[in-house]
């Protein structure tokens, strides 16, 4: 065959799936190429064919896939550079064996089940070695930490002998990466390398990507919706939607020079710091939910708050909230010791009526247990947690009975995963008439026009109520857990990541109607996300999170345009803009994040000596003291 110094050609690729109602054509006539040691991103929202494509170079399609049409030509750094099209082999050819994990290799999406929980990592990372080079146990171990060394496992020889579930989910990633590159393949599928990861865990990673890229010359096809990354990994950019190519280029014409509506959609449909006051996303998909203000405005009037005229004070106040978890160290069978895990540490904060606080941080900072312990999910060890009703302040903590029913009737949640959410042996009909049967409010029958209202409230039609939950797409689960929560007219509303397993199109059409029914139904809302610009876009104000504590509470203009605590810098400084002009500085972020308890406390006693410690700016600004963060990712 011929030889090229193309490493990858792919031409007019076409690929289908055979399903019960006929046939569907995932991918129509894709055509990209990839030279050696550069990285090209395939850029698309969920359902446009980017990992068809990925699992078609491989050959690990679903055994209802075809391929239709069209050639993968792959020239074989180890066998000559000869033109192969992979396209044509049978899925069990021998040479395929070759290929994957030796020539070409996979990074997956999600690092959990990517790896297997009964493996160590070091046998699972040398796995690909000794299948693709004859190795002794001890060389193959030696190769093994060596590469665990280069993708930053802090010690490599404690870190071969854990399991997946004793690690982070930042070195789980570096642990899946190790395995991709351990035979120094010549290119790397990276499927959504980092959606799974924190902001400041997905910078490392993206760093660590495009330094090892650069040592070992080694080609990457990045999958991803995220443009953000892109800019700032890709040299060639490929934008697909519905398995058509609609633009592609090198990324300084895609960035600067966007021609196709599709691809400037895109770009307007992601949240960013720079949006003016009113600003709307614009959503890529007709939607009923973007339809006219007026049209939400007669909706919601059933729905609305109840008005609690003027109340003295916030309407939601949290104060010194802790939260200590003990967990029995030692066998299952045998006595341990109980060691205390403080998850919330001193958390103070109040939520004015209709104001919407955001609540950022990474995993495992304490977000998700705050919200627990608000709507008595969880008892706290301290503190309290008080609601300003028409009657008073309410303590929450102290509620029991059918007070606090009651008082789950006015505190209602929209959870992070709009799948596992929604019970899928129920309706749509069942799932909004639940709320009403457990509080009591109506039967069944008696519901039936707020619930026809609340799903027209919410952009979706009455004639999906006789469905079920697998059926809609993410965002359509999504909406209907909005419905949900809003059936029993609540006056606060915590949202607890509720767009982040959502492609970016859809997160738009969510954070819209989220923003377009918290001011119509005069909602006090507390959003929570690892996403700072999306709590940017919702939120008035702005509250920080690290290691349970909270660290910094400000207005988002004052947070976003003079940030005081480090570990806010730190967090800004990781985000990846959709920008030429501002792309990470991966040398910094690599500093920043792996900062312990002491250097932080070095480090915020220098903005103490600023006149910042412990006090409240004229700005409105608070800045925590006494706020150390433990940026270990070892989890022993």
């Amino acid at each position: 065959m011929s030889v090229s110094s193309t490493l990858l050609e792919v031409k007019d690729l076409k690929v289908s799936f055979d399903l019960q109602k006929g046939k569907i054509e995932a991918v129509k006539g894709v055509s990209f190429s990839v030279e050696p040691g550069e990285v090209v991103a395939i850029v698309g929202e969920s359902g446009s064919g980017k990992s068809v494509i990925a699992q078609t170079i491989l050959r690990i399609l679903p055994r209802n896939a075809n391929i239709d049409g069209g050639t993968v030509l792959f020239n074989d750094p180890a066998d000559n550079n000869d033109a192969i099209n992979l396209a044509g082999l049978d899925a069990k050819d021998e040479y395929l064996y070759e290929v994957r994990g030796g020539r070409i290799s996979m990074v997956f999406q999600e690092p959990m089940t990517a790896l297997s929980p009964l493996h160590t990592i070091g046998n699972q990372v040398q796995e690909a070695l000794v299948l693709h080079h004859t190795k002794t146990s001890r060389e193959a171990r030696s190769d093994t930490e060596e590469i665990l060394r280069l993708v930053g496992f802090p010690n490599p020889s404690l870190g071969y002998e854990m399991y997946p579930f004793e690690l982070s989910g930042g070195l789980r990633q570096r642990a899946v990466i190790a395995m991709a590159l351990i035979c120094n393949p010549a290119m790397v599928i990276a499927d959504e390398p980092t959606t799974a990861l924190d902001v400041t865990v997905q910078a490392q990673i993206l760093g660590l990507m495009k330094e090892l890229q650069k040592k070992f010359n080694t080609a990457i096809l990045m999958i991803t919706h995220d443009l953000g990354v892109v800019a700032n990994m890709a040299d060639k950019v490929v934008v697909i939607y519905h398995g058509e190519i609609m633009e592609a280029g090198n990324v300084e014409e895609i960035f600067r020079r966007p021609q196709h509506p599709y691809l400037k959609a895109l770009m307007a449909a992601i949240p960013h710091f720079d949006m003016k006051e009113g600003e709307r996303l614009v959503s890529l998909r007709d939607s009923e939910a973007d339809k006219p203000a007026d049209t939400i405005h007669k909706l919601a009037a059933k729905f609305r708050a109840q008005d609690l005229g003027k109340i003295n004070g916030p309407h939601l106040k949290v104060e010194n909230l802790r939260k200590e978890f003990l967990i029995k160290k030692g066998s299952w069978f045998g006595s341990g010791e109980n060691k205390k895990i403080v998850a919330v540490d001193n958390v103070s904060f109040e939520i004015n009526r209709g104001e919407c606080l955001g609540l950022v941080g990474e995993s495992g900072s304490g977000k998700t247990t705050v919200s627990k312990l608000i709507m008595k999910a969880l008892e706290a060890t301290e503190g309290s947690v008080s609601l300003n009703t028409s009657e008073g302040m309410t303590d929450v903590l102290a509620l029991s009975g059918q007070e606090l029913m009651a008082f789950r009737r006015k505190v209602q949640m929209i959870f992070q995963d709009p799948f596992s959410s929604l019970n899928p042996r129920m309706t749509i009909q069942n799932i909004l008439s639940e709320p009403y049967v457990i509080h009591r409010l109506n039967t069944a029958k008696g519901c039936q026009q707020d619930i026809l209202d609340l799903i027209q409230l919410v952009g979706m039609e009455p004639h999906c109520l006789n469905r079920y939950p697998h059926s809609f797409s993410g965002g359509q689960r999504q909406r209907i857990g909005i419905a949900r929560a809003l059936a029993l007219h609540p006056e606060v509303m915590i949202c607890d990541e509720p767009v982040s397993a959502l492609d970016v199109s859809v997160q738009a059409q969510i954070l819209n109607l989220l923003n377009d029914l918290r001011k119509e139904l005069g909602l006090t809302s507390l959003f929570i996300s690892h996403n700072l610009a999306v709590v940017n876009y919702v939120a008035d104000r702005i509250a920080v999170m690290c290691q349970g504590k909270l660290v910094e509470i400000a207005s988002k203009e004052q947070l976003f345009a003079n940030p005081h605590h480090p570990y806010t810098k730190s967090l800004l400084s990781a985000v990846p803009y959709p920008d030429l002009d501002r792309l990470l500085d991966f040398e910094n972020i690599k500093y920043t994040s792996s900062m312990d308890a002491d250097d932080w406390g070095a480090t915020f006693k220098s903005s103490q000596d600023a006149g910042l410690e412990n006090i409240r700016i004229d700005s409105g600004h608070y800045v925590l003291a006494n706020s150390n963060c433990n940026r270990s990712e070892i989890r022993a």
